[in-house]
């Protein structure tokens, strides 16, 4: 018989995490590399890094359903039938594997609930991941040449020839910039406004 729910839930848990963070990061790297956001690829070079992506995807998807052949759970060769509270404790079969994951929640088995944890955290990862390589590579590989207006690129753009950091530190210097433009606008156009008030509060 499989061990407690929650020790069931705990170890799918992490199994679905490491499919989503390999699959994020993927999906992310094949995206980053189509504009050449180098500041997100983990690779130098776009087709290298829009190959890792597609690898990545693959290897998630394959790893996590063929994860039963090597690590013990509650799919146990010749025990995957419909009813996962009579199954037993080990590694499935190849026979087994179309169905050793269909767990039911209550036995342990992934809820709508385990979703929505695992996977917001699986994205932060591979966002993590991908911004750390990408600050890696440019150190390594960095820009040959870069005009003076690419160098104050903000935002994603500001990523193609900056790391994150850099690149966040711009960012910000021009979002308040804008937001006194704006609201100085804003007074203009509606001085009784709340907006207009805001935007006096700014000025002064």
């Amino acid at each position: 018989m499989p061990p407690a729910t929650d020790v069931i839930t705990e170890q799918i848990g992490r199994q679905y995490l490491v499919m989503a963070f390999l699959v994020v990061l993927g999906a992310l790297q094949i995206a980053v590399s189509i504009p050449g956001i180098r500041g997100m690829m983990i690779l130098p070079g776009r087709v290298p890094t829009r190959i890792l992506g597609g690898v990545l995807i693959v290897l998630g998807v394959v790893v996590f359903y063929l994860m039963p052949l090597w690590i013990d759970g509650p799919w146990a060769a010749g025990s995957v039938v419909s009813d996962s509270t009579q199954r037993e404790w080990g590694r499935a079969a190849w026979s087994d594997l179309g169905a050793a994951r269909n767990v039911n929640d209550v036995d342990g088995g992934m809820s709508g609930t385990d979703h929505a944890r695992w996977f917001p955290i699986a994205m932060a990862l591979a966002m993590i991941a991908s911004l750390a390589g990408g600050t890696v590579m440019l150190r390594l590989f960095p820009p040959s040449r870069s005009s003076n207006a690419e160098e104050w690129q903000t935002g994603l753009k500001g990523l193609s020839s900056r790391p994150f950091l850099s690149s966040l530190k711009t960012s910000f210097a021009d979002l308040r910039a804008t937001i006194k433009i704006d609201a100085e606008n804003e007074l203009a156009r509606h001085p009784r406004s709340i907006f207009g008030w805001i935007a006096g509060k700014l000025r002064s």
